[in-house]
């Protein structure tokens, strides 16, 4: 596999140490960090060789990036769906991957039950995803237990754009009119919970999930690293769970 990796943050990162890729180009506006086998791109474009491209860097990368991914024959992981809370994006988007050769695909990153939500989307209702982090991973300066935002993916989105992607990833599953988000500053807390529930016509459904942070960056988790793995992994396997 010949990979492209947009966004060495912390999550690139630990990709480009735990992947194996056959060869891999990375592009980072802000960040020039030394990386055994990596070719460094100057400007931003689609290498002729790639054919699986990851993002990993932010809402804003996808969206000033996306357009130019689609004209290519790639596998396109989007980490940051937080982008598509933004519905002039999003109907752009998906009306250009209808034209585009490329294929897409959305790591569950941090969050648990997507497979079960995502079988039955057509009976789903309502979701309502809590998500209680500690005060420096929503830069808030609160103590104890509040609830700093409760309202629409695509409100939550503006304010928290690098922890909402979560909610986000539920919407582009079952509707985003149909996701309520609540976020918590925790002061207590020494892991971000995400409590999901989601209530369908056929049933009602919960999931807690608990992830570490990552030491390097206590806004993201070390899973969604796993996660990309995962799909990338199955991109070439003969079987896969869903």
């Amino acid at each position: 596999m010949k990979a492209l990796i947009i966004g060495v943050g912390n999550i690139g990162k630990q990709l480009l140490k735990m992947a194996r890729f056959e060869k891999v180009y990375a592009f980072d506006k802000y960040r020039r960090s030394y990386i055994p086998d990596v070719q460094w791109l100057e400007e931003f474009h689609v290498p002729e060789d790639v054919d699986t491209v990851v993002e990993c860097a932010s809402q804003k990368a996808v969206k000033e990036y996306s357009s130019q991914i689609l004209k290519s024959s790639v596998n396109y992981l989007i980490v940051s769906t937080s982008a598509f809370a933004d519905r002039t994006f999003r109907e752009l988007f998906f009306e250009e991957l209808k034209r585009s050769p490329a294929r897409v695909f959305f790591p569950s990153g941090a969050i648990g039950g997507l497979d079960l939500i995502s079988a039955i989307r057509d009976t789903v209702e309502q979701v309502i995803i809590e998500t209680k982090k500690h005060p420096r991973s929503l830069d808030v300066s609160v103590e104890g237990e509040t609830t700093v935002f409760e309202g629409s993916v695509e409100e939550a989105a503006k304010l928290f754009p690098r922890n909402i992607n979560i909610a986000s990833t539920v919407g582009l599953v079952v509707g985003f009119e149909r996701v309520k988000v609540i976020i918590k500053s925790d002061s207590s807390l020494s892991h971000n919970v995400h409590n999901i529930r989601v209530f369908s016509s056929i049933g009602t459904y919960e999931f807690r999930i608990e992830n570490l942070p990552s030491p390097e960056n206590p806004k993201t988790s070390m899973v969604t690293v796993y996660s990309i793995l995962k799909t990338i992994e199955s991109l070439d396997s003969k079987i896969v769970f869903e």
